[in-house]
Order: structure tokens, then sequence, then C-alpha cells
């Protein structure tokens, strides 16, 4: 099966990464971009075929990847209706653009709706699914089965995909944020920082492996570790009287609203 992409920026760059370190072979997998520059830099870098031509990846791929920004969605949708091409697996990663709306331009085409997170490029991704019923379950299995090589895949109703987006997709983005601000504040207190960055990134590393792996809850574990009256107490004691909860409830609810608006506009 050839997977043709339109766009490979950060996210789509990372699925072609993700797809070719499961071996996938490289002349299976070909792209187009916006500019010659952008074209020849992914070619060099990827391995992969990289066009400028849209037309080309449509009409050539057997499955096709929509890699593009929301506000591209419009013209590129066109363009593919305007190919005269039979219907085949459409994926889009945009946000904001469920199956319902692209199928209003591509009536009767199988539509797949994900969302993905960047860390599949190493194999530890998370990807979203949300399949149009067009999409026949061998299809979806097929499609399901090229991202769970890459990490964790979920099939997600309608209702709650922009929940599980700000979770997941935008999740990586918190939990860096989250490192970045424990390696300075480990620098404020003497450590140098490239032995601060290493020691947060290892730290949220094992942590969340342990949260992964053990029966507990990750309150529980955060319990046992935070002994009554030592050291790690009286930092959680800062973080609960900070309310950290509250800050990310606050962070996803402002997330999906965001995507909720992007939806609608």
């Amino acid at each position: 099966m050839k997977l043709g992409f339109i766009g490979a920026g950060e996210m789509g760059g990372a699925i072609i990464r993700g797809l070719l370190k499961t071996g996938l072979k490289k002349e299976n997998i070909f792209a187009s971009v916006r500019t010659p520059e952008k074209a020849n830099l992914l070619a060099d870098t990827l391995g992969i075929a990289v066009y400028t031509d849209n037309v080309r990846v449509i009409t050539e791929a057997d499955c096709l990847f929509l890699a593009v920004k929301p506000a591209q969605m419009p013209q590129v949708l066109a363009q593919i209706a305007g190919c005269n091409v039979c219907p085949k697996p459409l994926v889009s990663m945009a946000l904001g653009w469920s199956v319902d709306k692209i199928a209003k331009v591509l009536p009767h085409w199988p539509i797949i709706r994900i969302m993905p997170n960047t860390p599949l490029a190493l194999g530890e991704g998370v990807t979203l699914f949300h399949f149009a019923t067009e999409v026949p379950q061998p299809m979806r299995i097929e499609v399901m089965k090229l991202f769970q090589n890459m990490g964790k895949t979920y099939e997600i109703p309608l209702a709650v995909f922009d929940v599980a987006t700000a979770v997941s997709g935008s999740g990586p983005a918190f939990v860096y944020h989250f490192i970045d601000g424990l390696a300075r504040a480990g620098q404020a207190q003497g450590l140098d920082s490239t032995t601060a960055r290493e020691l947060a990134i290892q730290t949220v590393i094992g942590a969340a492996k342990m949260a992964q792996h053990e029966e507990a809850t990750p309150a529980q574990l955060a319990q046992k570790v935070a002994t009554p009256g030592g050291c790690t107490a009286a930092g959680m004691e800062v973080l609960v009287t900070s309310d950290l909860k509250e800050v990310l409830r606050e962070a996803v609810a402002a997330t999906t609203r965001r995507a909720q608006e992007v939806a609608n506009s």
C-alpha cells in the first residue's frame, strides 16, 4: 500500500519518521509540500520522494494523509474533489475537521480522522481515531495497524474527541513545560543546567513507567513517595496549595474550547 502525504510538517513528518522506523519501505511513502526547498530538505533527511505537486500524491496514493493546517483544508479538499479519483482511504489530522465536515466536500469517501502526538516518531505515541461510517472494518484495522507499531491507538467517540485531543495531542507540550520547570527549579537550588535537565527528564520517564505498570493510581503512588514529615511531603504541600491539578484542569478546558472554536469557524 502506497501512502501519500499532503503536508509533512511537524506532525506529518513525525508520522513518516515513525512509519519508517517500524520498517515500512521508503518507496511506499511519498509526500508533497509547498516549496522546492522544503521538498529537497525532506527528501534528504527522510529518504522518501517529496514533490511540490499535490495532484501527483492524490492520484498515486492508495491511502491519502492530510497533514496540513486547518486553514488549508478547504483548498486541499477542493483540489482532491477536482481530481475525480475514486474514493480511497483519507486520513486527516486537521484540528476541528470532523469526518462529517470533510464528507460535505468528499461524499462517500472512507474518511478517517486521527489525532496523533509527536512521540510516535520514537514508537511511544498516542493516536486517536474516529471513523466515518463509510470506512469498512478491514480498512479500519489496516490503518490502525500502521499506528499500533508507533505507540497506543484509541478509537474515540466524536463527543469527547476534542477532550482526548487536549490530553494526548497537546499533553506532550504540557509535560515538556513541567520538565522545563522542574529542571529550572533544580538550577535555582544550585544544580548545573545539564544535570538538572537530565535528572528532570529521567525522573518523568521513570515515574511514567511506574504509573503504567503499577496497580496503584498515580495519586496513590504520589502518596507512597511523600512520607509524612519528609522532604517530598513538604514539596507536595506546595503543589497542593498552589492547586496544580486545577491549573491542569484549566489548561485542558482551554485547549478543548479552542479546538471547538476552530471546528465552528
